[in-house]
């Protein structure tokens, strides 16, 4: 690229959603305290999955917290279903919404409003892409190689590469709200 008189300033992604993406967003989250804490459970291996035990007492912290008023937003796809499904009888709370299967358009529009947790997936590289504040979990895979760029990414690293020795509370003191 220097040779053809190019250079990159920045090597973070940027995405930008339409006005018909953030109007579906903003019809989509109309009812959603703020702040919005967004879930996201899955990746593309178990094996960089927090446990999903975490994922609920992280959850139910927030929600009984008196210094949180806002809402938790649960990101969740097909590879999902399993734990949606054993989310959804926990959650049966008004300040929780399961955003299922929305299309990565409508889902980008929708990450730019939150604070977002998640793992080494697809879906972090969205949400780092929009602007949203990420707290990202990895444990076997390498954040130097797979972790989306970004002043809005704060990453936690197991130190033994087990996602399950990261605590709740590591995850809560990340959170900026």
């Amino acid at each position: 690229m220097e040779q053809l008189g190019l250079t990159v300033d920045e090597l973070r992604a940027k995405l930008y959603p339409s006005a018909a993406d953030r109007q579906v967003a903003r019809e989509f989250l109309r009812h959603s305290s703020q702040p919005i804490v967004a879930f996201h459970p899955g990746s593309g291996g178990e094996g960089k999955n927090w446990p999903l035990e975490n994922w609920i007492a992280l959850g139910n912290t927030l929600l009984t917290s008196l210094d949180f008023g806002g809402s938790i937003l649960v990101v969740c796809g097909e590879a999902d279903e399993t734990k949606t499904h054993r989310l959804k009888p926990i959650w049966k709370n008004p300040r929780v919404q399961f955003a299922e299967n929305l299309t990565l358009p409508h889902l980008a529009a929708v990450l730019e409003h939150v604070t977002f947790v998640g793992h080494d997936s697809g879906i972090s590289h969205l949400a780092a892409a929009v602007g949203s504040n990420c707290i990202l979990l990895f444990g076997p895979t390498d954040p130097d190689v797979w972790a989306p760029q970004g002043e809005n990414v704060s990453l936690i690293r197991a130190s033994d590469g087990e996602l399950c020795s990261i605590s709740v509370r590591d995850v809560r003191n990340a959170m900026p709200l």
